[in-house]
């Protein structure tokens, strides 16, 4: 018996490290001495950890312009996570020892926001990894001492090579507000191959809302962040002007042929409440579809990723073939909040849309993830293409696909 006690001792004594590893890390980042290069506003250090991902640290165009962090007494860095602005370049962090600065991370700048695991650092800085003069914007940065990173530290993934679902967003937020909990169901609780893709990705702040609310949704691979212009028409025809419809399809038709998604969810072909970029996702997927698998149709794609046919498209309140899916069941993945709970709480994470809208009747109605009773309830949906048939038992976006 004394030496099963023992042994029970013994074994606990050596599972207190994991065990104390295996706690949340605690974020060390204002009980660090941070420097940094001398940048374009008086209060640079103070914007890289203000909570606001709207104000963001930029530097002086030099080389190696860094951010600069010591550790507090007797509390390592073991993780360093960086929301960079502007346009991503590879970058790296290196740790000071014996006096001289080593590369213990380095990576190739293809997310927005990345977390780099240390080995118990000192003293770090983060820094563009180029030797040309160049300028450095960081939105927020946090660092943190041993133990798990919190759960909002994100850790993208690259895109799958095969999609399950492709969703179509003009704008970040319109995944939310219009589809409802089509992200949480299909990536979070169903773990499928969800791609998600943006026309536009606004502002740099906005770039990042849409990471964090993504990331809220389950959603574990890197967005498709498009470049074309934010700006608001109600109508098609202006939407086409803007953005150009050649350009459009080519953009489209090359995400169709490299995700290869068996189904496609977009927007309303009203706009929902009549943007005309709303409108161009959702008129130009209709003919897409079709020159996604016609190999004579923007050669450049096809050539790079052969052609592809989608089975379904499908559209927010499209008045064919209707179906309505019920985002009020409980998912395990989030606890037992539902679909359309989980959307809620993402949507928060766009604060800078906090108390904005759209018009209605002369008057401003707020965003908001739309209810199933709303006239643009981001439950309804209906079947704008397929090559599998109609819907028949409905709430299922994968209903008739084999495999599925």
């Amino acid at each position: 018996m004394k030496k099963r006690v023992g042994f029970l001792l013994l074994l606990c004594l050596l599972l207190l490290p994991i065990l104390a590893f295996a706690k949340e890390a605690e974020d060390l980042t204002d009980q660090c001495e941070i420097t940094a290069t001398k940048g374009k506003y008086r209060t640079n250090i103070a914007r890289l950890h203000d909570g606001h991902y709207g104000k963001e640290y930029v530097s002086e165009r030099t080389k190696n312009p860094n951010v600069e962090l010591k550790a507090p007494s007797g509390k390592p860095l073991y993780g360093v996570y960086v929301c960079f602005g502007d346009k991503l370049t590879p970058w790296k962090v290196e740790a000071r020892h014996n006096g001289q600065w080593e590369t213990v991370y380095r990576s190739e700048g293809l997310y927005a926001h990345e977390y780099a695991p240390l080995d118990g650092e000192k003293h770090i800085r983060v820094l563009p990894d180029s030797d040309k003069k160049v300028i450095l914007t960081i939105n927020e940065l946090f660092v943190f001492g041993a133990g798990e990173a919190p759960a909002f530290v994100q850790r993208w993934q690259p895109a799958p090579e095969k999609a399950d679902l492709l969703v179509v967003s003009a704008h970040p937020d319109d995944e939310i507000l219009f589809y409802g909990g089509a992200i949480p169901t299909y990536a979070g609780e169903k773990q499928m191959n969800v791609v998600v893709a943006y026309m536009t990705y606004s502002t740099m702040e906005r770039r990042s809302e849409l990471l964090n609310g993504l990331w809220e949704m389950g959603v574990r691979t890197y967005p498709v962040i498009g470049e074309f212009e934010d700006s608001y028409s109600n109508k098609l025809t202006t939407g086409y002007e803007k953005w150009k419809k050649t350009r459009v399809d080519a953009f489209l038709v090359g995400l169709i042929r490299q995700f290869q998604p068996e189904v496609i969810l977009s927007h309303d072909m009203g706009g929902e409440y009549g943007h005309g970029a709303h409108r161009v996702c959702a008129d130009a997927l209709i003919r897409c579809m079709d020159s996604a698998a016609d190999s004579s149709k923007f050669a450049d794609s096809a050539a790079q990723y052969g052609v592809w046919q989608a089975k379904k498209l499908y559209l927010h309140i499209y008045d064919k073939n209707p179906i309505e899916m019920d985002w009020d069941q409980p998912l395990s993945a989030f606890g037992g909040r539902t679909g359309y709970e989980v959307a809620a709480d993402a949507y928060k994470l766009h604060v800078s849309q906090e108390g904005k809208g759209y018009k209605k009747n002369g008057k401003r109605v707020p965003f908001v993830v739309e209810p199933r009773d709303s006239q643009y309830s981001c439950y309804r949906f209906g079947l704008a293409y397929t090559t599998v048939g109609v819907d028949e038992a409905g709430n299922d976006f994968f209903e008739h696909i084999p495999g599925y």
